[in-house]
């Protein structure tokens, strides 16, 4: 059963909604790897569950160029 998220990212607030499966959540939290579970999320997506924190912010927290 598909379930939609909101989900806020902790360091700039926007709110993200993402549809999962219910029980691919339930698999992860039990201990799953996010990424076996989920491959139907992209990267950002499943960082966003795992961290709270949305794609923008985490490639500025990373960002090794500047």
């Amino acid at each position: 059963m598909n379930t939609t998220m909101n989900l806020q990212c902790v360091h700039c607030d926007e709110t993200h909604k993402i549809s999962v499966n219910y029980e691919d959540i339930q698999a992860w939290k039990d201990g799953a790897l996010i990424q076996d579970v989920m491959p139907y999320l992209d990267a950002d997506q499943r960082e966003l569950l795992i961290s709270k924190t949305c794609g923008p912010c985490f490639d500025k927290m990373f960002d090794f160029d500047e």
